[in-house]
């Protein structure tokens, strides 16, 4: 039985330079973001980068300024709280 393939072995941008989405010249950034457009894992390379809190490059089609607003502005998990019972009689 064949094994599952990663969503990282599916990533378009392994048939190109690496260096490429890692630039900081916009013109590689938006080339870069050009591949990720056309992946058929882009979702799951973001999330990865999201997850992980991946600070440099492109991942999933989002520069890491981008990503960076994308987790300042995500909503954050409620601290849980210990409960209080309403009556205690």
């Amino acid at each position: 039985m064949p094994e599952a393939m990663s969503w990282e072995e599916e990533a378009r941008c392994n048939d190109h330079d690496p260096e490429m989405f890692f630039a900081t010249r916009p013109r590689a950034e938006g080339r870069a973001k050009a591949i990720c457009s056309r992946c058929p894992v882009s979702f799951e390379c973001l999330q990865f980068a999201l997850a992980a809190r991946v600070e440099f490059g492109v991942w999933g089609g989002l520069s890491s300024k981008e990503r960076m607003v994308l987790l300042r502005e995500a909503p954050r998990p409620a601290r849980s709280r210990r409960l209080q019972p309403a009556f205690s009689g």
